[in-house]
């Protein structure tokens, strides 16, 4: 079995697949990579002779998006890779999968992100219930003002997406013991979730939370979900945090209410450009914390972890089982 590794050079370094990993990969997981040929390239050179023998390609949306990655003809350049894994966990900008084969199947990184994700989670939500967004205008400007706050526990929390960023938010708000509720598809129960409302009903499910975690993937469904109603919506002061994707959100909106003081204090890790642009409005909110996309990834585990669910799927297709970490088409998720 070939499995070819191939970088874009353009990534930061903590997101590079390496021959040290593939060595540490054999040696943690013998069994599913003893009949795998490991090949690793970059920035698609010898890509014609890399895919034509590849039977896995490991790599990043940004090399599936490159203008010299065959996707019109991937049958043919590829006609025997069995499946694609994506070092990201976000699929969007490869969406939709028309060029896909139907004999391809493609697998995220869905789950590599959640220690880091709670901790992150933890940390903001104590930022957002100290004001500390607001600490910090007030000390860029030298003003002094004293924006008390009462402790955190007991307080709501809606945590929109309940996939495996939304779970990390979970847990970060039972460990702070906060009352916690979920927008979701599926009326299935998340534990440490008091009660799930569909989609529909979240006008409904965000007036009472004191702060609100967007975690949900970008799909069709979910662009622009949080938008200037659903804003609006929010109970006075309070907090949110995206740490899922940023168009989820209108970002407009968010300006304008933070200014208005409808919004209490904001935490964003996904930006609707990155790099943000120092022209960007955002730089200037007041009560507004810009995280540059590093809140949920952990640059000593993220590959390692990934070298991980790919081997686990190694061993799955060698033994003809069902593949994890498996994008759904038409979910796009």
């Amino acid at each position: 079995m070939h499995v070819h590794l191939e970088n874009l050079t353009s990534k930061p370094l903590p997101f590079w697949l390496t021959d040290q990993l593939i060595q540490e990969s054999k040696a943690k997981h013998p069994q599913a990579t003893t009949e795998v040929h490991f090949t690793l390239g970059e920035d698609l050179a010898d890509l014609d002779r890399n895919l034509a023998t590849a039977t896995v390609l490991v790599t990043s949306s940004g090399f599936v998006n490159h203008p010299r990655f065959p996707r019109e003809g991937l049958p043919a350049a590829a006609p025997l890779l069995k499946f694609i894994h994506l070092i990201d966990a976000g699929v969007e900008d490869v969406m939709p999968l028309d060029w896909l084969p139907p004999s391809v199947t493609l697998t995220n990184n869905s789950g590599v992100h959640q220690a880091k994700a709670r901790e992150f989670l933890i940390m903001s939500l104590l930022a957002l219930n100290a004001r500390l967004p607001e600490i910090v205008w007030n000390q860029r400007h030298a003003q002094w003002q004293q924006p008390f706050s009462s402790v955190i526990r007991g307080k709501s929390l809606l945590v929109i997406g309940l996939g495996d960023m939304g779970r990390a938010a979970v847990s970060a708000g039972e460990a702070l013991g906060l009352t916690i509720t979920g927008i979701r598809r599926s009326a299935a129960p998340v534990p440490g979730v008091r009660q799930i409302y569909p989609p529909s009903q979240l006008h409904l499910a965000i007036k009472d939370a004191d702060f609100i975690v967007v975690a949900t993937p970008l799909t069709a469904e979910t662009r622009q979900l949080m938008d200037r109603a659903a804003l609006m919506a929010a109970k006075s002061g309070a907090g949110l945090i995206n740490i899922g994707r940023a168009d989820v959100l209108d970002h407009q909106a968010l300006l304008e209410l933070l200014a208005q003081g409808h919004l209490g204090n904001a935490i964003i890790d996904v930006q609707p450009e990155e790099p943000l642009p120092a022209s960007s409005p955002l730089w200037g909110s007041p009560n507004l914390i810009i995280v540059p996309h590093v809140g949920a990834d952990d640059p000593l585990t993220y590959m390692s972890e990934t070298m991980r669910l790919l081997c686990a799927n190694l061993e799955r297709l060698a033994a003809g089982q069902p593949l994890a970490n498996v994008v759904d088409r038409v979910l796009q998720y």
